[in-house]
């Protein structure tokens, strides 16, 4: 194909569509009418010979030959625009969206701090989150995703990775539990027999404490799973049920709901112990992208410093608000 005649926007087009499934939205995305869309649809498909799109009840469906061309489009288009930005970053001017697919664990624990962060030092820039859904690395190959933020230690190389914060786990359950009378550490057999809530964000029903209590001829009732964390204390302040999750989601949950916490009697596996941030490489050397890895690596360094529980934040203004 010769890209001298190619009109290099349709690339745009045939990307917003690929992403939101409908030609209205993807047509707001990029600051284009409806028929704008369509019509420049028209004109991809005569130009690779292909319907790319087939209407149906859940939207616009891409055919075998749209998702081939996915990727490679989508990889283009990032790095044009990267070689477009300017290289000097400045956050107190930057109007710019980072995306991070990740759990609720990150809102609860790090995102506070980079709320702070750029309410007083870059109020251009917004912060996304979206669910890992189980496929965290497909997600930033097709950069429906800038990082990822999880607990996995094997990463392939072709993405880099930053430590941000480490953690453990602990028991919650209400202050009238049996099993609160335990201040250090339930037994494990008592622990095995208690009624759990199992907090699952990619939906699996056996975890790690399944693995080690079977290694000691344990096994536990899970009686509700759950996708995120923030459900949970709710859960458990209302029942007979104990859940298992990281220290700093319970502390925080604390500030909300009286419950007892207690060290859990079964320990991670090490890879699980630590918030890891990915990316992809082609990310590594970009200002913008430099400038918010060192934000979350702020922020798990603020996290370890001072727990969940904030310091005060500094005065900021807004503007069009009375001084």
């Amino acid at each position: 194909m010769n890209l001298a005649g190619t009109d290099l926007n349709l690339l745009l087009v045939f990307d917003a569509v690929m992403t939101e499934r409908n030609a209205t939205r993807a047509g707001r995305k990029i600051g284009m009418s409806q028929p704008a869309v369509s019509n420049a649809l028209n004109r991809l498909r005569h130009l690779m010979k292909d319907d790319l799109f087939v209407r149906g009840p859940e939207g616009m469906r891409p055919t075998a030959r749209a998702l081939e061309l996915e990727i490679p489009i989508r990889r283009a288009l990032g790095e044009i625009e990267d070689a477009l930005s300017p290289m000097a970053f400045d956050p107190g001017k930057a109007e710019r969206t980072f995306t991070i697919a990740t759990t609720d664990y990150v809102a609860m624990t790090l995102l506070p701090y980079i709320a702070g962060y750029i309410t007083n030092e870059a109020p251009g820039v917004n912060i996304h989150t979206v669910p890992i859904e189980g496929r965290m690395f497909e997600k930033l190959d097709h950069q429906e995703a800038d990082y990822g933020l999880t607990a996995l230690s094997d990463v392939p190389d072709r993405f880099g990775r930053l430590s941000i914060s480490s953690d453990h786990f602990v028991c919650m359950m209400r202050k009238d539990h049996p099993l609160a009378a335990y201040k250090d550490q339930i037994p494990a057999e008592e622990y095995a027999a208690a009624r759990h809530v199992l907090v699952s964000p990619r939906g699996d029903a056996h975890g790690f404490v399944d693995d080690q209590l079977a290694d000691m001829g344990l096994k536990r009732r899970i009686v509700m799973m759950v996708n995120n964390f923030g459900s949970a204390p709710m859960l458990v302040a209302s029942s007979d049920m104990v859940v298992t999750m990281p220290s700093r989601v319970a502390d925080k949950c604390s500030e909300f709901f009286d419950l007892h916490i207690v060290p859990s009697p079964i320990s991670p596996p090490s890879h699980m112990i630590g918030g890891v941030l990915v990316w992809h490489k082609r990310l590594t050397n970009h200002p913008a992208h430099t400038w918010f890895r060192n934000l979350m690596l702020r922020a798990g360094e603020d996290l370890t410093t001072h727990g969940v529980k904030m310091p005060e934040p500094k005065p900021f203004m807004v503007e069009g608000m009375p001084s």
